[in-house]
């Protein structure tokens, strides 16, 4: 495969690699955010800026289906963090509607995810899904990124008589205005996990 599609640097386009030692030293790392009511402020982790070469392999993995790029970022995420989690937290990510997940035959943030699980040791599990295709997040402001989000996911196996970790960390692919997450969040809280955290590849500055 390599040799009929070879892996080309998204920055410069030298072979060998998705990003090359080079381009690797000009990627802007995202600093930790903390969002959320006063009482609650949840951690959520973002490594990189959503700009450059971090956003067009993003965009290739969701686009293209070039899901081996998540590997190669997580092997270079986790030689610089640490995430320093409980020792009972269980991994989740933010579901696609099934329909979507179907035809693009993978979901980024489960993928991404299992690579968290992979190199933590930490369970990786199905907690929520997604009940009602809404439309893209894309050109939307805050405010109706939100109301867009707002009922669209639903605990799937946190209940009184199933699995019910008391903490989890919630994966997705890009954090923008929070409300996804934020959703995702509430969602398991009302369900009773009383620690939650987050963690984006990366963060995109809203403007």
């Amino acid at each position: 495969m390599d040799i009929l599609w070879p892996k080309m640097c998204l920055g410069c386009g030298k072979e060998g690699r998705y990003i090359c030692d080079n381009c690797e030293v000009f990627l802007s790392e995202s600093e930790m955010l903390k969002v959320g009511p006063s009482t609650l402020k949840p951690r959520i982790m973002s490594l990189w800026e959503y700009e450059g070469v971090i956003e067009k392999a993003i965009l290739k993995i969701k686009y293209e289906g070039c899901y081996d790029i998540i590997g190669e970022l997580m092997d270079n995420a986790f030689q610089k963090i640490d995430l320093n989690l409980p020792k009972d937290t269980a991994i989740t990510f933010v579901p696609m509607f099934r329909k979507r997940e179907k035809l693009r035959g993978f979901n980024q943030a489960e993928l991404i995810a299992r690579k968290i699980g992979e190199a933590t040791g930490k369970s990786v599990v199905r907690l929520l899904e997604k009940v009602r295709d809404n439309r893209s997040q894309v050109g939307l402001d805050p405010q109706e990124r939100a109301a867009n989000v707002r009922g669209v996911f639903e605990t799937l196996k946190v209940g009184p008589s199933t699995f019910k970790p008391r903490s989890v960390l919630v994966v997705d692919d890009v954090y923008t205005t929070g409300s996804t997450m934020g959703e995702c969040l509430k969602v398991l809280r009302r369900a009773g996990v009383k620690e939650i955290y987050g963690f984006t590849l990366a963060r995109k500055l809203f403007i």
